[in-house]
């Protein structure tokens, strides 16, 4: 090597002498690229080299190198080093150009396969030009332009030897952008030369991308290429000429491959607390956002597209909780931007509030107002017609304040004060928002209520306290003061729909301040619109403050002062609470609390509680939101947050045991109608439930105090907060706040209540977040339910409702299995008719249990020979069956002092019932003794055990059967008479479900007592002539009332009925401390019950019995806290049932709602209500209403506003989250209705892809393609369609396995991707031979087409995909393989494209409908809708045995609002086939069909390129879940069988034998896209090389670089 290095230097020092001597010779060997030729780029050897050898010092100085080069690789065995070193010399001796030349010469020498020399055959070795190539660019220089083109031409030579080494794709990019960024050197005006400099650099760059190296696959891909292109030119970079046809070519296939991994039409709104994780995700949190960052930011101007800003605006316009809105913005990143991202949301939202109530108002419209008389001391309210905006105005005010307030440094450290927003920040928004800036218009006019929106916050003291914010604004410029007063409409004031607390915020804001304002006097000449609206308006304000003082401030010991005020009254408080801080919430908080100050203070009658006033909602509900805060945290403060009870200032001091039932209605209301603002107390009150639950594990006796206020709070939780906490994060964890109450606690009126608190958390449970709850590790309990089988079955049930209906979620694999094994000590076994409804996890687990040999037997079953020797074996029972005080109870009370002989006790009970044929009450009071050792929590386990031995005795194949009905009297006379039973308990315990109890029998005693009870039949009478309103915010007498039913129908706990009702005196044993109930009674505690009943009639298909209890106990469901929840959880859950599907059932479920607080379709109303019997009415009108109204209610452009003023008010309502409530109609309204599932799904498919009816698609087809029955067709709004989309995945699975038969259909058989496929030219020998000949004369060639820049990213137009490196030649023609038109180009950028954009363009087709419907069924999809991808892209790769699509809608549907009519079409129709003709083109070319693809309708497969890449489409937004999901046990699969499919379409199509079809360029690129996102393992990476083997050469050399 030595040798051969001292050998060159001798001979170049030579060459350069010689130079030197003869300066202009002609013998450089750059001379050769000076040929005057049109292809001068392309060197003809001969002439190149007879040109360079006629001097004979060159062809010496050549030969001497050649020999020495040949020796040292024979001597090395490697022509490598040899060849760096020469590359290495070249580069350094580049401004030297006899050296250069020479060298040059000889490296061109040895890559020509035609050299002279005979170097290129003696060359065997691989050959490493990594390295060197890098080295040859790094320093290569443009402007020299021989050494430019004969180095590229050196290039070019190495990369298209046969045995090249394949150079890896990351330093092929890195050649390639540094040649990028040497032809951007180029000047403006360039001469030919420089032209072909940079035409010379762009073949090298298509060489590295195209041509496939030694290991058959190319150096880099076009997609590495895109990746890295931002980095070779940021943005802003201006991009030479010369380049800009080869950056539009990557430009449009980024753009294309953006429309398929992020759809154009991507802004689904995201729903509180029912979205799924992968939901949360934009694509800035994505690993390739950077590769599509211009794509994104378009998508976000055209609001096409998710952002962190709209994620949030959609939480806040769903009023979603603080918990979740707090959850989002932790995953903000930690940059500035995302600082003034809560402040965008707010402001968009308050800018959609302000527009939805100008459009509902009457603004323009004036009133006669004469401002010149005296203000009367009682002003009279200017007050609208309609109030139903003030809902969505306080939920704004709500968030707002909270954010103001909140100090949110210690979860994020992205807002630099700690406040996700500033009111000086907040008033310049709002300010731009009413004048605009210099780039955009105002977004709105002039309102108040703008100004009305920052007076909430001026009550917070940082901003409004004393040296604070304002007042120092108000000691300067009074900048922040001045544009406050810009905001000041002062004609809405005076309009019809004037509202005084909204019109006059400007002068409360004032008066508020009114302290810290410099020289008031002079206040309206410094900002003189003062001096027209301040006189007579602030007069008011000072009026009301003098009125609000002596009417109510004066007097507020009078409990009835602030009670059923009327709305005048309501404002003029309200209004109070705007001008001064604090004076409302201390009035009413005295008002509902009452002191000793000048009057004395007196408890109840009840002795428990201090009686105060009552507060009508309507007016909390005006309140300031300040005062809202403010009230709520004295109340808790003063009522709820002591240990030692309620701290009232009385002298003396008073007993008082319990906070008073209007307290507690004032904190329930102010809970539902500030959820923001009093988060903090909502989260101290479930701290202290948590704490105190812990109570009964740390000591053995509880304090009274604890145990009154877990009462009063569990009360609260469950009869009124339960419904607004469902949809919470922290409603899966509800069962965490009384796991060890419900197994430890003593006293039984508080137990009976926990167990109630226990099933209604399981019944409100929606989401997979609940199955990582109950496991959660710090349960520290081996069971939850281990006291309690029947609420370890409603667990069960529960756990199989939430997979059922969500799915598994992003919960890890196995964990049902794990939940069901630590719900009860013993084995769970089910009936059949109860696991048919079961989920697969959950049936799989039980059968897996049932293989075990799991005993079927009743695990603690007492058995008649057990009883029977309890009462004739031993004399412990004696004083039971003899007369009263003949013997003491001695014995018996320390028999079964032993917990294990308690579950004998109520069995031995029963049979001594039995034996006498009644109830002896001459034994009641020693029963009473003995139950009262029972622990609480095993109550319903022996209730069981009594329930199995009574239906045991009551088999008629026991020889001594007791009669069903004395059972029935029985039971009733225990339950409702004595009280020794819970009804709970005891219809739990006859409808458990297990195999072996008597199941028949247990739900004819059910029906007995519940159906034709005449106890519980009275009871319920008598509630409903109370006179309880339904609406719990409205009844103010709600406690008097539950007190007069309490007095008619009491109820014990302590077994005391029998001795209360005998007037025995005292008791005993004694009773426990007694407890008030504010809600609790046994009517709403059977509500829970109830669910499971009807549950059981479905599974048993009971359908008679199920009609007559829902018609019996429907009017109790206006009491259920959700009973939209449970009417659509139960369609849901059941759909597959027989039962479901009879009409009566129907009609009777939807009769449980209340119709007037759920806005149900009027159609289903009738239908429900027998006024319309017709089925006619459910059509397409029927499904496209309910689409629109789930589109409304998710858009927070209607900010949720109340179509029927009847309905209540938002924040009171079931789902005070629009989108959910929608959504929860729109399932009752489909499920509920006498549709099939498939004409549902015929017609919703109507409505989201915009079909024509019937008859206008049989007469679009039979006339031309421009009929006008064409205009029938409706094209949805998109928002329509993504509401269909989410309507469709919330669906049973039996919808989405239709909808799946469309999808497999429509992508097999849709005439317009047919029709916009390229079907090859009918192959004969002569034109094989022709095209043959053309591809060997240009197989050095590059075929180019012009990207598509058009901004919506639709596909490149043209026949091929490559790029065409010459700088100003126009492209090739096409390949005479195929042919495309420009209709089908044109038609196939519409596929891509934007819907919006091709609505809005009448270029809308169903291509791009379906695909936007897909994706949003995709997008709110469970992960499951991945297993269902996977199996139509595994039917698709079978090929043409893939029978045909039966059952579709879609299937042969005539689609022509876009259509043509190709010569190469198979299924074009004849007859208009000479409209769409090619210019030129003549009859015989109809006659051309495909050789050996002439496509018949029967082939049915996937066989064009169209369809191929209509498939990436369809998957691409899905790419980024499947990385997480393992399918086939590798989550690779998915990339493996996307391979197959491409390889099976393209082997079918001749037009894919050779590259050019810019269809398979894209499907290229997003291969290596999903490549790039699945993680790399061995098995991916053998059947990627297998399968690759197979397809065509030019395809594996563009392809191989993903193994």
């Amino acid at each position: 090597m030595q040798a051969f290095n001292i050998q060159l230097d001798t001979v170049l020092n030579e060459t350069d002498l010689k130079a030197a001597l003869h300066p202009a010779g002609s013998d450089n060997f750059f001379c050769i690229f000076q040929a005057p030729s049109p292809k001068r780029r392309r060197l003809n050897p001969a002439v190149s080299w007879a040109k360079y050898l006629s001097d004979p010092e060159n062809t010496k100085c050549l030969a001497t190198l050649a020999a020495e080069f040949l020796k040292v690789c024979k001597s090395l065995d490697s022509a490598n080093e040899p060849l760096a070193y020469l590359f290495q010399t070249y580069h350094n001796s580049l401004q030297s150009p006899a050296k250069s030349s020479l060298l040059l010469a000889l490296l061109y020498n040895i890559f020509h396969p035609s050299s002279t020399l005979p170097l290129y055959d003696r060359v065997k070795s691989p050959i490493s030009l990594s390295r060197s190539f890098v080295q040859l660019t790094q320093y290569l220089d443009v402007s020299n332009q021989f050494q430019w083109t004969g180095t590229m031409s050196l290039l070019l030579r190495c990369l298209q030897q046969p045995e090249c080494e394949t150079i890896s794709s990351e330093t092929a990019v890195t050649i390639m952008a540094s040649l990028l960024k040497k032809i951007n050197l180029l000047p403006l005006h360039c001469t030919q030369d420089q032209k072909d400099c940079a035409s010379m650099g762009l073949e090298v760059i298509q060489a590295f991308l195209e041509i496939p190296g030694g290991s058959n696959s190319s150096h880099a891909t076009y997609y590495d290429l895109i990746r890295e292109i931002s980095q070779v030119f940021p943005p802003g970079v201006v991009v030479h000429w010369t380049l800009e046809a080869f950056m539009s070519h990557l430009q449009g296939r980024r753009q294309l491959l953006a429309a398929l991994v992020m759809p154009p039409d991507a802004a689904w709104p995201l729903i509180s607390q029912i979205s799924r994780q992968h939901e949360f995700v934009n694509l800035t949190q994505r690993p390739t956002h950077v590769m599509f960052a211009p794509d994104y930011a378009e998508r976000v101007d055209n609001n096409a597209t998710t952002t962190s800003a709209g994620l949030l605006g959609d939480l806040l316009f769903q009023r979603a909780p603080w918990d979740e809105i707090i959850f989002m913005i932790r995953q903000l990143p930690p940059t500035p931007s995302s600082a003034s991202t809560i402040r965008e949301a707010l402001v968009v939202k308050t800018r959609n509030v302000v527009r939805c109530i100008q459009r509902h108002s009457r603004f323009q419209e004036r009133r006669q107002v004469d401002t010149s008389g005296i203000v009367a001391a009682n002003p009279d309210m200017v007050i609208p017609e309609n109030l139903d905006f003030m809902e969505i105005l306080a939920e704004l005010s709500d968030q707002l304040y909270a954010f103001a307030s909140n100090d949110l440094s210690p979860i994020t450290n992205i807002f630099p004060s700690g406040y996700a927003i500033q009111y000086e920040d907040l008033i310049v928004d709002f300010h731009t928002l009413v004048t605009g800036t210099d780039k955009e218009p105002p977004e709105l006019e002039k309102d108040n209520t703008l100004i009305f929106l920052l007076l909430q916050l001026i009550h917070i003291d940082k901003i409004g306290g004393k040296d604070k914010l304002l007042p120092q604004d108000y000691a300067s410029d009074e900048h922040l003061f001045r544009l406050l007063i810009g905001l000041y409409n002062e004609d809405q004031v005076n309009s019809k729909d004037g509202f005084y607390l909204r019109d006059l915020a400007l002068q409360c804001a004032i008066t508020h301040q009114q302290g810290y304002i410099r020289d008031r006097a002079m206040m309206k000449f410094r900002h003189p619109k003062l001096a027209v609206i301040w006189p007579y308006y602030s007069q008011i304000c000072y009026n009301v403050q003098s009125y609000f003082a002596t009417k109510y401030k004066n007097n507020v010991q009078d409990t009835t002062s602030f009670s059923k005020l009327p709305m005048q009254e309501n404002v003029k408080v309200a209004m109070e609470s705007q001008i001064r801080q604090n004076i409302v919430a201390g009035c009413l908080f005295v008002y509902l609390v009452p002191n000793n100050n000048g009057k004395k203070v007196e408890l109840d009658t009840s002795g428990m509680f201090v009686q105060g006033g009552v507060v009508n909602y309507k007016l909390l509900d005006m309140l300031n939101v300040d005062a809202k805060h403010r009230l709520i945290g004295l109340l808790y403060k003063m009522m709820l947050d002591g240990d030692s009870g309620p701290r009232i200032h009385a002298d003396p001091p008073l007993n008082v045991q319990f906070v008073a039932p209007s307290v507690i209605d004032v904190m329930y209301k102010l809970f539902m109608n500030s959820p923001c603002s009093v988060d903090q107390v909502t989260k101290a009150l479930l701290d202290r439930l948590r704490r105190y639950d812990r109570l009964p594990k740390m000591s053995e006796t509880m304090p009274p105090e604890a145990t009154r206020w877990l009462f009063t709070v569990l009360q609260l939780l469950n009869f009124r907060l339960i419904r607004s906490l469902k949809f919470t994060p922290g409603c899966p964890h509800l069962l965490h706040y009384m796991k060890f109450a419900l197994s430890l606690t003593k006293h039984r009126a508080l137990h009976n209540l926990v167990e109630t608190c226990n099933h209604s958390a399981l019944a409100v449970q929606t989401s997979h977040k609940f199955l990582r709850s109950l496991v959660d590790n710090k349960r520290e309990r081996p069971y939850w339910f281990e006291e309690s089988e029947a609420l370890a079955r409603r667990a069960v049930m529960t756990v199989a409702r939430v997979v059922k209906l969500r799915g598994q979620g992003d919960a890890p694999a196995g964990i049902v299995a794990e939940i069901l094994q630590i719900l009860h000590k013993h084995p769970i076994i089910w009936t059949e008719e109860i696991m048919a409804f079961f989920p697969e996890p959950v049936r799989e687990f039980y059968r897996v249990q049932e293989q075990s040999g799991t005993s079927e037997h009743i695990p603690g079953a007492v058995t008649e020979l057990e009883v029977t020797t309890l009462l004739e074996g031993t004399s412990v029972h004696n004083v039971l069956l003899v007369p009263k005080g003949t013997e003491p109870n001695t014995h018996l009370l320390l028999h079964y002092s032993d917990m294990a002989n308690h579950p004998f006790f109520l069995c031995v009970f029963w049979e001594i019932i039995v034996i006498h044929q009644q109830i002896s009450e001459t034994m009641l009071e020693d029963i009473r003794a003995v139950m009262l050792q029972f622990p609480p929590s095993h109550m319903s386990t022996y209730t069981q055990q009594l329930v199995d031995y009574a239906l045991w005795k009551l088999d008629p194949k026991s020889p001594s059967a007791t009669p069903i009905d004395f059972v029935v009297r029985s039971f009733e006379d225990l339950v409702w008479k004595y009280q020794l039973l819970s009804i709970e308990h005891v219809l739990l315990a006859l409808m458990t479900g297990h195999p072996a109890r008597s199941g028949d029998l247990g739900l004819h005693i059910l029906i007995q007592m519940t159906i034709h009870s005449s106890e519980l039949s009275s009871r319920i009478s008598h509630w409903t002539s109370i006179g309880i309103s339904p609406r719990p915010w409205e009844e103010d007498s709600y406690y008097e009332k539950l007190q007069s039913y309490l007095a008619r129908y009491p109820e014990f706990f302590g077994f005391e009925a029998h001795e209360v009702r005998m007037g025995t005196n005292p008791i005993n044993p004694p009773l426990d401390i007694p407890l008030l109930a504010n809600y609790n009674n046994v009517l709403l505690r059977l509500l829970n019950i109830f669910d499971l009943i009807i549950g059981r009639f479905i599974e048993y298909g009971m359908t008679d019995t199920l009609v007559t209890f829902l018609e019996t106990f429907g009017c109790l469901y206006l009491y259920h806290t959700t009973p939209l929840g449970f009417v659509r959880d139960t369609l849901l859950y059941y759909y597959e049932s027989p039962t479901l599907r009879d009409p009566r059932v129907a009609k009777a479920l939807l009769k449980l709602l209340d119709f007037k607080q759920v806005e149900l379709s009027p159609v289903l109303t009738d239908y429900a209500q027998e006024l319309n019997r017709s089925e006619e009415l459910f059509d397409e009108n029927y499904v496209s209403e309910i689409c629109r109204k789930l589109a409304v209610s998710m858009d927070p452009k209607e900010c949720g506003y109340r179509s029927d003023p009847s309905l209540p008010e938002r924040h009171y309502r079931e789902i005070s989250n629009s989108a959910t409530q929608g959504l929860y109609v729109a399932v009752i309204e489909v499920l509920a209705c006498p549709m099939t599932k498939e004409k549902f799904m015929e017609q919703l498919l109507n409505v989201a892809l915009g079909k024509r009816t019937a008859g206008a698609s049989q007469s679009a087809s039979a006339g031309s393609a421009t009929s006008p029955n064409i205009s029938s067709r409706v094209v949805p709004e998109p928002r329509v369609i993504h509401a269909a989309g989410l309507l469709l995945a919330t669906l049973p699975t039996e919808f989405m396995d239709i909808f799946f038969v469309e999808v497999d259909a429509f992508t097999r058989t849709d005439e317009t991707l047919l029709q916009a496929s390229t079907i090859s030219a009918k192959s004969t020998a002569a034109s094989r031979a022709t095209a043959a000949a053309a591809a060997a004369q240009k197989k050095s060639k590059v075929r180019s087409s012009r990207a598509d820049t058009r901004s919506n990213g639709s596909v490149a137009a043209g026949n091929d995909g490559g790029m065409k490196p010459v700088i100003g030649q126009e492209a090739e023609q096409g390949s005479p393989l195929f042919h495309r038109t420009t209709v089908q180009d044109m038609l196939l950028s519409t596929f891509f494209s934007s819907y919006t954009f091709n609505r809005n363009n009448f270029r809308s087709n169903m291509p791009n409908s379906f695909l936007t419907f897909f994706h949003a069924v995709a997008h709110y999809s469970s992960p499951d809708v991945l297993l269902r991808v996977m199996k139509c892209l595994e039917n698709w790769r079978r090929g043409t045995c893939l029978p045909p699509p039966t059952g579709s809608s879609l299937l042969n549907y005539n689609n022509s609002i876009i259509k043509f009519n190709n010569k190469f079409d198979p299924l074009r129709d004849d007859s208009v086939s000479a409209i769409h003709r090619e210019p030129g083109e003549d009859d015989s070319a109809s006659e051309i069909t495909g050789e050996g693809e002439n496509i018949k309708k029967l082939d049915q497969s996937l066989r064009t390129d169209v369809q191929l890449l209509f498939v990436c489409a369809l998957v691409g937004p899905l790419v980024h879940r499947f990385e997480k999901v393992q399918i086939g046990g590798t989550s690779g699969q998915f990339l493996v069988v996307l391979v197959e499919l491409t390889a099976m379409v393209t082997d079918q199509m001749e037009a894919a034998s050779r590259p050019g079809l810019c269809t398979l360029e894209h499907v290229i690129d997003f291969i290596h896209h999903v490549r790039a996102h699945i993680a790399k393992d061995p098995d991916t990476s053998a059947r990627l090389a297998l399968v690759l083997t197979g397809m065509r050469p030019w395809l594996f050399g563009r392809l191989g670089s993903i193994i």
